[in-house]
């Protein structure tokens, strides 16, 4: 039996991975309407799936540095390269699919002009903004980790959500108060407070924090996890039924539960072993990759599509046509190796 410590496959992860990416394009492609109590399915699944990115990311971040005992700089240079080629293929991309659809729409030049600075500045088309945050918060997490602070950098990172929560789900606290004045200039310029500071940041300190546990072997049973993912879980309920038909800003994706929730889930993914070959399991931890990469472009491809043929999307039949396009273009790209796409998809 391999010892905890010792773990380097994470099969169930992977395919974690690749169920919330799915999750993701059934969001972003509006699908998620025709369910059952979207509601609750848009909140308590769907938002699920940033979050999780972000513990993963931070948690595999800081396994490697502590595990490994690697330097620093090092894995923080190697984690920024990694993330900043395809981001700026992709945002590029995406810039040019956001501006053409803004033209169909008939938007003034000068409005064009500021979104796409604003998206460029602060939170990129194409849902990338999640890679940029990521990138943000690992720099920030290196200050604290730099310095043995990492628990002060949790506090501060908990301290920045809840600020983020009052300019998303609970942004009618924050009615008739000076504090209502303050957000909607912020969000005005910067569209939203989801980024790697008020929201990456704490939850990819959080995965590193995990990681450091997993490494001294201060280990819990998974009773206490298994608990605490079923009461935050009811937590998640109560504040998604409580923000209802309440005036909420930006996407109302973000809840306190989540502090707790999803690193319950990632710590109870982490002990849990599937049986799956290492390749499916590699592929789709890459599918995850490179489907969100490639969805928002489809789908923007489709939009457009149907803009200027004047032909109504359908929501569900536009979730499938994606899926399937970005899964077919990301199979071929592995089955081929070809580059550049080959190390973009991956």
């Amino acid at each position: 039996m391999i010892e905890k410590n010792k773990k380097t496959e994470y099969a169930l992860i992977d395919v974690a991975r690749l169920f919330f990416c799915i999750c993701i394009v059934f969001l972003h492609s509006g699908a998620y309407h025709m369910a059952p109590g979207e509601w609750y399915v848009l909140h308590c699944l769907l938002r699920l799936a940033v979050p999780f990115f972000f513990v993963v990311s931070g948690y595999f971040w800081g396994r490697g540095l502590h595990c490994g005992h690697a330097d620093l700089r090092e894995r923080l240079i190697h984690y920024i390269n990694r993330l900043l080629y395809p981001y700026v293929v992709f945002s590029m991309i995406n810039i040019v699919l956001a501006v053409l659809e803004m033209v169909l729409n008939g938007v003034d030049g000068r409005k064009i002009v500021f979104r796409v600075l604003r998206s460029i500045l602060f939170y990129p088309y194409g849902a990338l903004w999640y890679v940029w945050a990521s990138m943000i918060a690992v720099i920030l997490l290196s200050w604290f980790i730099k310095r043995e602070k990492l628990k002060l950098g949790i506090l501060l990172g908990i301290i920045l959500y809840c600020l983020a929560l009052l300019m998303n789900s609970y942004y009618f606290l924050t009615e008739g108060t000076k504090i209502q004045r303050i957000v909607d200039i912020y969000l005005k310029i910067t569209t939203s407070a989801r980024n790697g500071i008020f929201v990456g940041f704490i939850f990819m300190a959080i995965g590193v924090s995990l990681a450091r546990a997993d490494e001294m072997q201060k280990e819990r049973g998974m009773g206490l996890y298994w608990l605490l993912l079923t009461a935050s879980f009811i937590g998640l309920l109560a504040e998604v039924t409580y923000i209802r038909r309440k005036n909420t800003a930006d996407d109302h994706s973000l809840f306190l539960s989540f502090l707790v929730l999803i690193p319950s889930l990632v710590k109870i993914l982490l002990n849990y072993e599937i049986s799956i070959k290492r390749e499916r399991a590699v592929l789709c931890r890459n599918l995850s990759v490179g489907i969100y990469y490639l969805h928002r472009i489809i789908l923007s491809i489709i939009i457009i599509v149907a803009m200027i043929f004047g032909v109504p999307v359908n929501r569900p039949i536009n979730f499938v046509i994606t899926l399937v396009i970005c899964v077919a273009l990301c199979m071929t790209t592995y089955k081929t190796k070809r580059e550049p796409f080959f190390t973009l998809l991956k």
